[in-house]
Formats: C-alpha cells, structure tokens, sequence
C-alpha cells in the first residue's frame, strides 16, 4: 500500500490515505470534491483513539448521499462494490438525497491515520459480514440501501 500526505487534523496530526487500494480510493474516484471536503472536515477533528468513525456537519449542501431507507415496495438487490470482499443492499428507481454532512473512518498508524473511508451522507454501520459488523449492523441494513447507478 502507498499512502499519501492528505492533510492535519485539528490537533495537528497526519492523516494519510491510499488512493488505489483502499475504499476510500473508491468514494475518491466517484465524488471529486470528496477530496477537499475531508481535508475541511479534518481541520474540525481531535481523534484520540485508534478507530475514528464519525460524521461533520459542514453547516451547508455538499451534495447528495446515497444512503435511503427502504421500504417492502422498493426494488432491492446485493452487489459486490470495487474494493470491497461482502455484497452490499442497492436499491433501483430512487434518488439520492441532499445532505451537509460527510462521514469520515480513520484508523491510527504509528505516524498519524490512515482514511479509511469518507463518503459524502451519513455513518451507517458495517455492512453484514463486514469484519467490523456491529450489533446493529443486520437491523439497519435490513432497512437501508445505496442508490443504484449514480
């Protein structure tokens, strides 16, 4: 893996990220000014532990997320996304929705954070047989999809 320099934290510690391998690479590619919206975000951050998951308000529209609920009528399915090992819940014929916040997932390294992940919308848990699933992992995903084919 080959990190880059992307930015500081509030507290003044490095953040990094891989832009080929990891899923933020992904959400990178898809979003180009996902790019200097984390690095906005960052500036409003004091992690102090290994695993920062969390979502910023940027205080205005960024754009959309893909993140809705579903309900029974809605056309679901499960796809594999780049970079990714599990199946993911999509829904078709909906439209993602606008949002100011942005989730950000950092992990610690010996030299500052490694982003793990950043997507324009709001945090969700880990997807279902995700190595990070949580407790509320099948529930909410049970009821919540990513737009298809945006």
């Amino acid at each position: 893996m080959q990190s880059t320099f992307l930015g500081k934290t509030k507290n003044s510690l490095d953040v990094y990220v891989d832009r080929e391998g990891s899923h933020a690479a992904t959400h990178l590619a898809d979003t180009p000014e996902l790019l200097e919206l984390v690095k906005e975000a960052l500036l409003t951050l004091s992690p102090d532990q290994d695993d920062v998951y969390m979502e910023v308000d940027l205080g205005r529209n960024i754009g959309t997320s893909d993140l809705v609920k579903t309900t029974m009528n809605d056309d679901v399915f499960y796809a594999k996304r780049l970079n990714r090992t599990n199946y993911t819940r999509f829904v078709r014929g909906r439209q993602p929705v606008k949002t100011s916040v942005i989730s950000l997932v950092l992990h610690r390294q010996k030299d500052g954070y490694l982003l793990y992940s950043a997507w324009v919308g709001w945090a969700a848990p880990p997807f279902p047989n995700d190595e990070k699933e949580t407790a509320e992992s099948r529930d909410f995903w049970r009821n919540h999809a990513l737009v298809w084919g945006r």
